[in-house]
């Protein structure tokens, strides 16, 4: 699961066993991404609460837009993962006609963008890889894409904790493989 210990769901107790209910897929299984934090509760339940908060609150920006943000994040970063994690979850927001393949993911490209999705993508693209070059214009660029400041903000929450996630997940090798982990859930009770 890990290159460092974690307690699995099954052997969890006391603090732990009750976040991990709380973090729980809709099937009841725990994402290994929040399994790797069982050494330190706390660490696990502000993971949580940031995730909650960039991909599940109400926002401007549609579940799909966040999900598209992620993935192309979690790509330029390389984060296997993350990646395919929330490719899933994409792919169930969008219409079959539009579901990037692994020819677009190989190449960059998510699929065919409206403006706005390639205004978000353009912003989460040069944040992630040039953000010291960040400026008032490309805010400028996202408002003219009709995108208001709340917007705006949750947009840089879901890039920043994009950022923090993937280096997680790659600094302390959280894999994909293993038993119950199913791609493409997200906790109980989070739809939008």
């Amino acid at each position: 699961m890990a290159h460092i210990e974690t307690i699995g769901p099954g052997d969890a107790t006391g603090e732990l066993a009750e976040l991990y209910r709380r973090v729980a897929n809709k099937d009841g299984t725990v994402d290994h991404v929040m399994c790797v934090h069982a050494l330190n509760p706390a660490s696990l339940r502000a993971h949580f609460e940031m995730y909650d908060g960039a991909m599940h609150h109400d926002s401007p920006l549609t579940r799909a837009e966040r999900e598209l943000v992620a993935v192309v994040v979690s790509r330029l970063n390389g984060c296997r993962y993350c990646l395919r994690h929330h490719l899933a979850q994409l792919k169930g927001l969008w219409p079959e006609d539009r579901h990037p393949t692994a020819d677009d993911m190989a190449t960059g490209r998510v699929g065919r963008l409206a403006d706005r999705e390639a205004a978000l993508v353009t912003y989460a693209t040069k944040l992630t890889t040039n953000p010291h070059a960040m400026e008032g214009a490309d805010v400028a660029r996202l408002r003219e894409a009709g995108l208001e400041d709340r917007a705006i903000l949750d947009l840089a929450q879901v890039v920043g904790y994009f950022a923090y996630v993937n280096r997680i997940v790659q600094g302390l090798g959280v894999d994909l493989e293993g038993a119950g982990f199913t791609i493409g859930q997200s906790p109980k009770g989070r739809s939008g």
